[in-house]
């Protein structure tokens, strides 16, 4: 004990979040992942964060009733009764399991009794290193409802009897005196057995102390870091607020210590103020003529384009135009009225009839043609027509003759005559009108805000517009009639006068008030209210981040606490520099000749301990040390060795303590081979000489090495046996479980059994009876099989023992042959009635009756108590 009264003697200098999460290690043995979630939540509130849980968790300070089980010398613990569980899985509570206060109980169960529940609580109440934790009845409807499991355990203290209540309520403590039981089991053997060297022993002090330290900050470090990395820090996005406003000032930089009540003050406008943001810029636009001014300018321009497109729309069907267009048409009249006198006096010099349309359009242009095609390439130099002798038809080319002669000679005076080509002039000159005609537009654009604004200046320019485009329009189309028809009466007027005068004097007016503008700047007003509104927009911006702010900051100033904590849980030289103070008090030569006497005494002479130290603070431990191997022990140990090792040390610190309290073992040879348990077995045994041992097994084995080797030594040990009933598991009956049982107290049973069944019996039988009878005669060859081990075979080979009891021969030899009939006769009685055999369906055997049983169990019973008798 006096480890951790050192402990705690130096753990004022530890934070009081570390004294609960040694005060949990020590309660527990380990930390839950629920502790783990509580024990951060304490340091982070010793950091000055508000708790996340509901309700708070509060620290409790380290305490002496807090220590784990330790054995002491100043007093003598033993345990006499574990009753009333309540709520420990579904062990009913009526149950009482005794102990001897002296010598060795077993308290043998198979897998699923329920006797693991019973060991269970003794880990908790009696504090093992690893006390693993007790559970209410998973299969109970109202589990969710956090029952508390909850026992009731008499003892006796330096031999007067005491009683405690243990509960499993979440910071309850046992009563101190209990920690003096020392308890073993395979979580305890792990917990010796470090992680970083598989094969090294501690007091469990020193191992709490370095998974205060170590364990503690592995557990903790990723779940701050995790916190830390979720944090929303970035403060980039609010530089949109400018630096060298008020605003600004007043956040920038952010930070945990930003003063956010002047920052939610300044994001805050008020009516006024919000008035004043929405009339500066128009403010700033007059104070600033320039910006204005540019504006008008522009106008004035735009006004102006509008007037030009105007006129020329205009233009396209002004009444020039149309009087043009008109004269054009005369021209093309007359032209071909000319032409087609031309061509009748042609036809009239000619006494043949000419063909239709000579000396008109087309065919002058196909008789210039030939004139230019003889000029230039059949007659080039001789002047057209070419009708000397030879010459021929430049059209048909054939020779001419005189009347042909004659002809082109005409001709060529009718086409020289002008009349043909001035028509032809006229023509083309009509047909390009038309095409311009089709293709003209006299649309312009005019928006809707320019008329809106140019109304402003002259109330009747819009309608004047408006009405311009129809009239515009109206004659285009009365234009492209016209010339299609030819037909120039009742040409549209204009309704209104044309706008482009008033459009040109706005536009003049417009640059005018332009060049006053700019005559009239004021610099200094201009500078106060453009500083102003940039102080209000900055506000503003920042009334649109102040939550964000707010936000940012405030993670800031957590992080910082988080990380303050997560130096706090890395800061373990402190933690550590007393673990290695200790380790080199307590980490003795004496502890490990003690282990060493204790590995001797469990045949692992292979194996050696010393102590052993590294630069690491606080590592010093008690090592393994194989004779001759070049490897590390930890890699060279099976799982078994290991736990022979951690079962030396374990009454190594026993046998250190002078302590003659009971001691406890849950399954302690799991995982062992026969050589092994054997020699646990062996120690157990020698140990219970002198103190009480209680042993929680499973194994039948084991169970049958521990009672040979007490009945070698003439020790006495009381059985007591969990057995699972119909009613559920966790049922306790004194002595061996009933298939473990001799045959003479087997026998008693089967008369109950007959009891039952004749009491029960109807005739004629049905199924139920046929059931019964067959269970029973089930449970009698059994029975027999029994007898026939220990009393024919006079217990020379015993299952579940090792070796054969030579000296036990002589006793088979009274066995004598009708003994062997009787057997055989019993024992296919029992067949023909057991459900393990099959009969043929036609043979319909007939139900036992409860006489025949018990003339069956009786014989049984006299034939092992005649050989037993003639065996003396």
């Amino acid at each position: 004990m006096a480890i951790y009264e050192e402990v705690l003697a130096r753990a004022d200098r530890l934070p009081l979040w570390r004294h609960d999460a040694l005060r949990r290690l020590c309660v527990q043995g380990g930390w839950s992942e629920e502790d783990l979630g509580e024990i951060l939540d304490l340091a982070k509130q010793h950091h000055g964060i508000v708790s996340s849980l509901d309700p708070a968790p509060q620290p409790i300070r380290l305490a002496v009733e807090h220590f784990p089980a330790e054995a002491n010398q100043n007093q003598v613990v033993v345990l006499r009764s574990l009753n009333t569980l309540t709520n420990v899985g579904k062990i009913p509570s009526d149950q009482a399991l005794e102990f001897q206060a002296q010598g060795l109980t077993i308290v043998y169960g198979g897998n699923g009794t329920g006797k693991s529940g019973y060991a269970r609580v003794l880990k908790q109440a009696c504090r093992a290193r690893s006390p693993g934790t007790v559970y209410a009845n998973a299969y109970a409807a109202d589990y969710q409802q956090q029952l508390t499991p909850s026992a009731t355990i008499d003892f006796e203290l330096n031999g007067a009897p005491e009683q405690t209540l243990w509960s499993g309520q979440r910071g309850h403590v046992s009563r101190p005196e209990l920690r003096g039981i020392s308890v073993f089991d395979g979580d305890c053997a792990r917990h010796y057995l470090q992680s970083r060297e598989t094969a090294t022993f501690q007091p469990s002090a020193l191992t709490y102390l370095q998974q205060l330290a170590n364990g503690l900050n592995q557990a903790l470090r990723p779940r701050l870091q995790a916190e830390i990395a979720g944090l929303v820090t970035d403060i980039t996005p609010f530089n949109v607020i400018p630096a060298d406003t008020e605003a600004g000032q007043a956040v920038h930089p952010i930070s945990p210590t930003t003063n956010l009540t002047r920052a939610r003050a300044l994001a805050t406008l008020t009516l006024d103020e919000q008035a004043e943001l929405a009339r500066l810029p128009q403010e700033i636009s007059e104070t600033d003529p320039t910006a204005k001014a540019t504006n008008l300018d522009n106008a004035a321009t735009r006004v102006d384009e509008l007037a030009n497109n105007i006129t020329a729309a205009a233009d396209i069907v002004s009444d020039h135009v149309m009087d043009t267009r008109q004269s054009a048409h005369r021209n093309l009249i007359e032209a071909e009225a000319a032409e087609r006198a031309a061509s009748a006096l042609l036809q009239a010099e000619d006494a043949t009839q000419l063909l239709s349309g000579t000396g008109q359009g087309p065919w002058a242009l196909l008789f210039n043609a030939a004139r230019e095609y003889s000029t230039s390439t059949a007659y080039p130099g001789q002047t057209f027509p070419v009708t000397d002798e030879g010459a021929v038809c430049v059209l048909c080319q054939q020779k001419l003759t005189p009347e042909a002669k004659d002809r082109l000679e005409r001709f060529d005076r009718y086409i020289r005559d002008r009349a043909a080509e001035a028509a032809q002039v006229a023509r083309n000159a009509w047909t390009q009108i038309v095409r311009n005609v089709g293709q003209v537009s006299v649309a312009f654009t005019a928006p809707s805000n320019m008329l809106e604004s140019l109304g402003t200046r002259v109330a009747t320019l819009p309608d004047e517009i408006r009405c311009l485009q129809e009239d515009l329009n109206t004659r285009l189309q009365w234009l492209r009639a016209a010339v299609l028809s030819g037909e120039w009466q009742d040409c549209p007027a204009y309704r209104c006068a044309n706008p482009t005068a008033s459009l040109h004097q706005i536009a003049d007016d417009l640059r005018a008030e332009a060049a006053r503008l700019r005559a009239n700047l004021n610099a200094a007003a201009l500078a106060a209210k453009r500083l102003r509104l940039k102080e209000l927009e900055a506000r503003r911006t920042l009334s649109e981040h102040i939550e964000a702010i707010v936000r940012v900051s405030e993670n800031l100033a957590h992080k910082a606490k988080l990380q303050r904590c997560q130096d706090d849980i890395g800061n373990t030289r402190a933690i550590s520099t007393l673990a290695g103070q200790l380790a080199r008090t307590y980490v003795s030569e004496a502890l490990a000749g003690a282990m060493n006497d204790e590995l001797n005494m469990l045949d692992m002479h292979h194996i050696r301990a010393a102590v052993s130290s590294s630069g690491d603070a606080g590592a010093v431990r008690l090592g393994i040390q194989l004779q001759e191997c070049q490897l590390d022990p930890h890699l060279v140990l099976s799982e078994a060795e290991q736990r022979m090792c951690a079962l030396a040390y374990f009454f190594a610190e026993l046998q250190q303590s002078g302590s003659f309290s009971g001691i406890v073992f849950d399954d302690p040879v799991s995982s062992l081979d026969h050589s092994h348990r054997t020699a646990v077995a062996r120690r157990i045994v020698q140990e219970s000489a002198n103190r009480q041992v209680i042993v929680f097994t499973h194994d039948a084995v084991f169970f049958g090495e521990l009672v040979t080797l007490c009945q070698d030594v003439l020790l006495i040990p009381e059985v007591r046996s969990i057995t699972y009933r119909a009613e559920g598991p966790g049922y306790i009956d004194a002595g061996l479980p009933y298939d473990m049982r001799k045959h003479r107290e087997r026998i008693a049973y089967h008369h109950a059994d007959h009891q039952r069944i004749a009491a029960n019996f109807n005739n004629p039988p049905g199924d139920n009876e046929r059931l019964a009878m067959r269970n029973a005669y089930d449970d009698l060859r059994v029975t027999i099989e029994v007898g026939i081990e220990d009393t024919i075979l006079n217990e020379t080979v015993v299952r579940f023992r090792d070796g054969i009891s030579v000296g036990r021969l002589n006793g088979v030899m009274v066995v004598q042959e009708a003994d062997y009939r009787e057997v055989q006769r019993l024992h296919d009685r029992c067949c023909r009635n057991v459900r393990a055999h099959s009969h043929a369906a036609g043979q319909q055997r007939p139900v036992t009756q409860p006489a025949e049983l018990l003339q069956d169990i009786e014989d049984v019973s006299t034939l092992f108590q005649d050989i037993r008798r003639r065996r003396g």
